[in-house]
């Protein structure tokens, strides 16, 4: 309980540059006890603001990550800075945490509708009510904080903090370095280049791609000064180089995932930023009060409201799906989901056919596949001579793929179809009836398929019918513009037959050649590919069907980890979880580390992890981080992993400055399909997996492991040190 505090309280202190690290939160929090009675009043409104959202139940992960406390912090700094230590002001400081909790969730409900963040509106308004009362609060003393600060410094850190202070007051820094200190301690309403060192060191530490941005925001404005012939000798005492800090860092690496377009914006954003700076501080003059961080706050909300207005979602500028308060995090995740899943919110569909089929004519085909329709397939059975047809191929029963099967290709609900057109002598062709016998399937509000030239006397279901992939529909037939049997299929935005083609992708194809096969996802099959729906195995998919509250405990010994399905000694248990919004995860009891994963039926993956990375659940997010639920001898599957949840930061943090640029750091998985005792009914299967890190093309590590899985589940891992061969 004290641990989960101590995080609120560091994640809050850290909040005020976006991040949830532990070490820049303890780091602000060292740097505002320069002054103890600043640093106190700080930290009681953290407390202050923390505890009154717990008490009332808000939203627990956002208190935990410190949303619900920066605000009431940088008031509780604030407000100390004005006046001096006194019960009087203790009491003001504790009804000011409250107001700016109140604020805070006030705002949050409403910018939330347009999907912004509050930022740190909530202390500017709490921390203008305090300036505006300043001359009525009479019976409160005036803060002489300054008059004693070396004895402040003496007291928290010794003799040996104070000549550090010295020391640094004194050097003779280069091109504003001395400005960019004070611009950073000035955050933590503190005025020194030592806490603004230290600050620095804290950024570092908790992100390379913000202490470069903090760097690069406070330094264009710096040179837009000189440009435009601003005096910038009033950085040195105004400390407003905070907002070009803040902002650089907010819209170059935290509501935009970092790049070159997010990095070349700043030339632009910074200047306006400026401009805002002293315009509103000239404005603000007149009613003897701070801009503190409002041209930070209005630049980045402003900007991120422009960027929601667009039609779509932007290429270049590119917002996170999921904030995770790290630069690093945000662009390495975003590089691997675009990776593994270049359609957003895809919707897994597959072949509407049973067994291996060819592809007689594909996308951008050469007879009917043109114009609006060029998104399309037509699926037809060759022998192994690859003739379509037995005998003469007179007749439609002569084709291999007349009268067989077709299936949903997802699920959905029959929203047109159309079933009485008779089948076409072969050769001749329908035109009057173009599309011939046809079904046409919702699964979602934007996507539709449609199956043509079925056999009229052939359908099993109607329409309004909910139908479940691979479900029966009917078989092929020649009706329509169909000069011999085939399915043609197609999607499309639109419920009516005939519309025009949607271009989509298949999830989970089988390629077939010759003497391998060979797995697609997100794939659009081409003309003569041969391909096929995976085959699943019943072994491997009860082995991966977790349900909600299922635990796995796990036996160690030499490498080994053995699942156990009694009452014997284990030392390792899992649980299966779902979280609010129906994402499945695992969770180590032991540390609790949390590791995401999707099952749709015939692929198996993790999505994300989280946590220690000395848990076995880590094991198994290495070893098992992919497979398919068929099994083909010998196929490997390949997949990339985010490299932030593999690569140490000691391992990348070369890397974590060029990310935006470019990424030369890779974490790759595969699999391979090894044995099974019996191809009908098996009773075990055995894989192989490999996970490498590579910085270009050098290997850096390795580890190998075997699996095997029985009819009661997910039987053994084992895991091979680097130097070993697999013992296969």
């Amino acid at each position: 309980m004290v641990d989960k505090y101590l995080n609120i309280i560091a994640n809050s202190y850290s909040q005020i540059f976006f991040s949830k690290n532990k070490f820049l939160g303890f780091a602000i929090m060292l740097v505002s006890f320069f002054d103890f009675w600043i640093g106190f009043m700080g930290l009681l409104s953290v407390v202050i603001a923390v505890q009154t959202a717990l008490w009332f139940k808000f939203d627990k992960q956002k208190i935990i990550a410190g949303l619900y406390g920066f605000n009431a912090l940088l008031v509780g700094l604030g407000t100390a800075v004005f006046f001096g230590p006194s019960i009087r002001v203790l009491v003001i400081v504790v009804i000011s945490a409250v107001l700016t909790l109140l604020l805070t969730l006030a705002i949050e409900g409403i910018l939330s509708k347009y999907m912004l963040p509050f930022l740190s509106i909530p202390f500017l308004l709490a921390i203008w009510i305090i300036d505006l009362s300043y001359n009525n609060l009479i019976g409160i003393g005036v803060s002489e904080r300054g008059i004693y600060h070396y004895s402040e410094l003496y007291s928290l850190g010794g003799q040996l903090l104070v000549d550090l202070h010295i020391y640094l007051s004194n050097v003779s820094y280069p091109f504003f370095i001395k400005d960019y200190f004070l611009s950073l301690s000035a955050i933590a309403f503190q005025y020194n280049e030592l806490a603004g060192l230290i600050i620095a060191i804290g950024l570092l530490v908790s992100s390379r791609i913000a202490f470069s941005l903090s760097i690069i925001g406070f330094y264009i404005a710096i040179l837009f000064y000189k440009f435009v012939g601003i005096d910038y000798s009033e950085l040195s005492y105004t400390y407003i180089g905070f907002n070009y800090i803040l902002t650089s860092i907010a819209l170059g690496g935290i509501f935009l995932i970092p790049s070159k377009w997010s990095y070349s914006w700043m030339l632009i954003l910074l200047p306006i930023t400026v401009i805002l700076t002293f315009g509103m501080g000239q404005l603000f003059y007149k009613f003897d009060l701070p801009i503190y961080s409002l041209p930070f706050n209005v630049v980045v909300l402003t900007f991120l409201y422009v960027m929601k207005l667009r039609l779509k979602p932007g290429e270049t500028l590119v917002e996170p799906i999921f904030q995770y308060n790290s630069p690093e995090k945000n662009i390495y995740q975003h590089v691997n989901i675009k990776e593994r899943f270049p359609i957003p919110y895809y919707l897994p569909v597959y072949l509407p056919v049973l067994g291996e089929w060819n592809i007689s004519q594909g996308h951008q085909g050469e007879h009917t596949h043109i114009g609006e329709w060029s998104d399309a397939w037509d699926f037809i059975i060759l022998d192994s001579n690859n003739s379509q047809f037995k005998n003469s191929g007179d007749y439609p029963e002569d084709y291999y793929c007349y009268n067989k099967p077709v299936v949903a290709s997802a699920d959905g609900t029959i929203v047109e179809m159309y079933d009485t057109i008779e089948d076409n002598i072969i050769g001749e062709v329908n035109t009057l009836q173009n599309w011939g016998n046809s079904i046409v399937i919702k699964h979602s509000d934007y996507l539709f398929s449609q199956y043509s030239h079925l056999k009229a006397d052939s359908f099993k279901v109607k329409k309004g019918d909910f139908v479940k992939k691979g479900q029966l529909l009917a078989t092929v037939g020649n009706s329509g513009r169909s000069p011999y049997p085939h399915l043609h299929f197609q999607f499309q935005l639109s419920p009516y037959i005939g519309s025009k083609t949607f271009k989509y992708p298949f999830e989970g194809i089988i390629k077939n050649f010759q003497k391998s096969k060979e797995i697609l996802n997100f794939a659009i099959p081409n003309k003569n590919d041969k391909v096929s729906n995976i085959e699943i195995n019943v072994l491997i998919q009860n082995a991966f069907n977790f349900i909600p509250g299922q635990r796995l405990k796990f036996y160690e010994k030499d490498n080994i980890y053995t699942q156990i399905f009694d009452d014997s000694e284990y030392q390792h248990e899992i649980e299966v979880w779902v979280d609010a919004f129906n994402n499945s995860y695992f969770k180590c009891l032991k540390t609790d580390a949390v590791a995401y994963f999707d099952n749709n039926g015939s692929l198996f993956q993790f999505i994300s992890y989280i946590g220690n990375k000395n848990s076995f659940l880590y094991i198994l997010y290495l070893s098992l981080y992919k497979l398919e639920q068929g099994f083909y001898k010998d196929l490997e599957i390949t997949d990339n992993l985010p490299i932030d949840n593999v690569f140490s930061v000691r391992k990348r943090f070369l890397q974590d400055f060029i990310a935006p640029f470019k990424i030369y750091l890779k974490a790759k998985f595969k699999l391979r399909y090894v044995s099974i005792d019996n191809d009908f009914m098996p009773s075990e299967i055995r894989l192989e997996s490999i996970f490498s890190l590579n910085s270009k093309r050098k290997l850096i590590e390795e580890s190998k492991y075997t699996i095997k899985i029985e009819k009661r589940g997910l039987l053994s891992i084992e895991k091979f040190n680097k130097n070993e061969t697999f013992k296969i």
